[in-house]
């Protein structure tokens, strides 16, 4: 008796719970339709259609067409410019500019150490010691170094951007061990002068 009361429960109750999650849905349902987005959605939220990309390229070319005072100087740089035109597909574009930011690190570098060159030698012409010749010299290794980092720059910015135009990335050694080796044996010759114009005093 107990077990067919139970199993007409367990008969029950799935129907039961059905027809209260369908109540819910629709609730739910109801709910979703009549809530009010606090934020309306951007933009630029899916992409723009074959026909919207014909329309944008056809207003493009019709404001080409219309005269404007910096044709003349767009015309000239596009002749005399010797920047090379890529495809932009995937991330050439992104690649090259991280090139150009890579490029401009190794200026930055450059200015840096013709900086501490020229304090250092001009240090030692406004105080000079006995090892005076050693420290202008050093001072000017510094300046040797940003002229030799100035000429890496270029040429991995150019060795850079004919490998990825063939798809490839020259990864960088002989010229990193190089910088790294002249400015470590730098800094301790300048340490070492600096140790030896303390004793001197």
């Amino acid at each position: 008796m107990i077990n067919s009361i139970s199993n007409n429960e367990e008969a029950v109750h799935p129907t039961d719970r059905q027809q209260s999650t369908a109540t819910s849905t629709t609730h739910n349902n109801d709910d979703e339709s009549d809530r009010v987005h606090e934020f309306a959605p951007p933009f630029l939220v899916r992409t723009k259609s074959q026909p919207e990309k014909q329309e944008i390229i056809r207003q493009y070319q019709e404001q080409d067409k219309k005269p404007n005072p910096y044709d003349t100087i767009r015309r000239i740089y596009e002749r005399f410019s010797t920047s090379a035109l890529l495809e932009n597909k995937a991330a050439v574009a992104r690649d090259h500019l991280a090139n150009e930011r890579t490029y401009l690190a190794w200026l930055r570098s450059s200015l840096s150490l013709v900086t501490v060159g020229v304090a250092i030698t001009q240090l030692y012409n406004l105080n000079p010691t006995n090892n005076a010749y050693a420290g202008r010299s050093v001072g000017a290794t510094f300046v040797i170094l940003s002229i030799v980092f100035l000429y890496l720059a270029n040429a991995r910015y150019f060795h850079c951007q004919v490998a990825l135009t063939k798809d490839h990335f020259p990864a960088s050694r002989g010229a990193v061990l190089f910088g790294s080796t002249a400015v470590l044996a730098v800094l301790i010759a300048m340490f070492v002068l600096i140790i030896i114009d303390q004793k001197s005093h």
